[in-house]
């Protein structure tokens, strides 16, 4: 969608910037307002959560990857991450000292969604058609538009091997990056960079002359990560330090 494109990098990062920024401004100094009760609620945090779910039992249900580029999607995830905000705000202090598992938990669970929401804009998928000895760049998007890369790639030979009925049980590329050699195989892509891979999808299974690239940009992808291996330490403070012990009252 053109609007998706309209939101990429720096664009996303100001208005991430900016969002994150309105949202601790309107804790710290937006006492007694009623959007920020409504936010910090048990009914917000519940809305988020099931609405969240439902967008997602559809996204699994139907298979339709754009649904993610729609307005009640994109509306649906930004409720969430909002409240997720809020909440990150109020709960990471106890008694002045930092609640770490909390904040492990909730700071990755909202670095990994923001990564993916925001960083969403710069993401794409080209597919290229790589041709023994032909260097070229012409490569296309998922809409069938033509991109150019920066680089050159080209076929220099293709390994198939094929099992006892002539199905193919194994196939892989050689092929030059930039002149630089790469040897590619179904699900070992190769790194253009730390945001950029290289996947081998297809081949010419008659002459062999040429094979067919799936190129993924996803440079939002390590702070994404990162978020997750927050959530797994948090995961791990939950589990070495127990549930969290209250005083008892008479």
């Amino acid at each position: 969608m053109a609007f998706m494109t309209f939101f990429a990098f720096p664009l996303n990062l100001i208005l991430a910037v900016l969002w994150i920024t309105a949202i601790f401004l309107s804790y710290r100094h937006a006492d007694g307002s009623r959007f920020v009760r409504f936010m910090l609620s048990p009914a917000a945090s519940i809305a988020s959560i099931a609405l969240f779910a439902l967008a997602c039992l559809a996204l699994g249900i139907t298979g339709n990857r754009e649904m993610v580029k729609s307005w009640p999607f994109i509306v649906i995830m930004l409720f969430l991450m909002t409240v997720l905000a809020f909440v990150l705000f109020r709960g990471w202090k106890s008694g002045g000292r930092p609640r770490w598992r909390f904040i492990f938990n909730h700071a990755g669970l909202l670095l990994a969604l923001s990564s993916a929401f925001w960083g969403a804009p710069d993401s794409e998928e080209l597919r290229l058609q790589a041709f023994r000895d032909v260097p070229t760049r012409e490569a296309y998007r998922m809409d069938g538009t033509k991109a150019w890369l920066p680089y050159e790639i080209e076929l220099q030979n293709l390994d198939v091997r094929l099992s006892e009925d002539g199905t193919p049980s194994y196939f892989a590329a050689d092929i030059s990056v930039a002149g630089e050699t790469a040897t590619l195989a179904v699900n070992d892509p190769y790194a253009v960079s730390l945001a950029e891979d290289i996947y081998l999808s297809g081949y010419d299974s008659t002459e062999r002359a040429w094979c067919i690239l799936q190129i993924v940009r996803e440079p939002w992808k390590y702070p994404a990560l990162a978020g997750i291996v927050m959530m797994l330490a948090g995961a791990m403070l939950l589990f070495i330090q127990g549930p969290r012990k209250t005083k008892k009252t008479c």
